[in-house]
């Protein structure tokens, strides 16, 4: 089923919500590609480097909330500590209040866990892999959206053969290819379009490495791309969870059946390499040294205990603010 759901979407050339996004991404890498002289995997690390910079100022944002979350946790358990033990009602609903009062006087917002920064983050990669994905429509400029289901057909294409992606097929065997969709699609596969193609093939290798490829075990050295993705996968959760624990000391008690599912999708990523193309699993390789390294630059310059120290001083100086515009409003 995950198979046919990903060669149903492949085809359909991706979510419509995310089509401005891919668009977009594709017009930003291909001005990379003109500056780097099509050199593809410079322009995807420059890419990638440079989206992780824009998402920058979010993760800060969501270490800040981290910050003032931790500063929180001794008023916290202090007020849990004082209700343990008891099963009565109105205990539990006197707690809830004696919460909700410490965080109107905090001016914290528990529902606020800096979710938004992820899903931002989540957006950016549907339109990173939108581009690596469909690069003959939204980098090339070929609009074959309207015509995959045709252009399918004429070159035997079928969602019943594996995972392979559509787009990522065509540059696989375009060679095999090129005669039929210029023979029944001259207006698209012009000899213009063709030559771009084919160009832009020849600079999807790394060495001997075919990145258009799908990894399989049989095929030699490719496997290193499913293997580097598990490993600098793991390295950035393990290195995330060090530094989380710093910043939240709670984090250390957390549950080993929560650091199981951390673990596990590492491992995730490493089964979905082998079930998408070569080039996909080089990008999840550079976003997880990027993240790594912005992990350590931000642990550096903007350690946890100077975000909870300025998150104190904030929070005072609001608190204060608060106090006075009462004063005010009571006089």
């Amino acid at each position: 089923m995950f198979d046919t759901l990903i060669n149903m979407a492949a085809v359909n050339n991706g979510m419509a919500i995310f089509k401005p996004l891919y668009w977009f991404f594709g017009k930003c890498m291909e001005g990379l590609l003109i500056v780097f002289d099509y050199k593809y995997f410079l322009a995807l690390i420059v890419f990638t480097v440079a989206t992780r910079l824009v998402l920058f100022p979010l993760n800060m944002k969501q270490q800040k909330t981290m910050a003032k979350t931790t500063r929180m946790q001794p008023k916290i358990q202090k007020i849990q500590k004082k209700y343990a033990g008891s099963n009565d009602p109105r205990d539990r609903q006197k707690m809830n209040e004696e919460m909700q009062e410490l965080y109107a006087r905090e001016g914290h917002n528990p529902m606020n866990m800096g979710c938004g920064p992820m899903m931002f983050q989540m957006v950016f990669l549907m339109g990173i892999i939108g581009i690596i994905y469909y690069p003959i429509e939204y980098i090339l400029g070929v609009k074959i959206a309207d015509n995959s289901q045709a252009i399918a057909e004429a070159i035997g294409f079928t969602t019943k053969g594996g995972a392979s992606y559509f787009q990522i097929e065509l540059l696989q065997n375009f060679a095999n290819y090129k005669a039929t969709l210029m023979e029944q699609f001259p207006t698209l596969f012009t000899e213009e379009k063709v030559q771009a193609i084919e160009a832009y093939k020849s600079h999807m290798y790394i060495g001997s490495l075919d990145m258009t490829q799908t990894p399989h075990w049989k095929d030699g050295l490719i496997v290193i791309i499913p293997i580097l993705c598990l490993v600098t996968s793991l390295a950035s959760t393990v290195l995330s969870t060090m530094i989380q624990k710093k910043t939240n000391p709670a984090a250390a008690q957390q549950s080993s059946q929560m650091l199981i599912m951390m673990l596990m999708m590492p491992f995730f990523s490493f089964y979905i390499a082998f079930k998408v193309s070569a080039a996909v699993g080089f990008y999840w390789i550079i976003s997880n040294l990027v993240a790594m390294v912005q992990q350590l630059v931000m642990a550096k310059f903007f350690p946890p205990k100077r975000n909870v120290a300025r998150e104190m001083i904030e929070n005072t100086i609001q608190r204060r603010a608060r106090e006075e515009s009462i004063k005010k409003a009571n006089k």
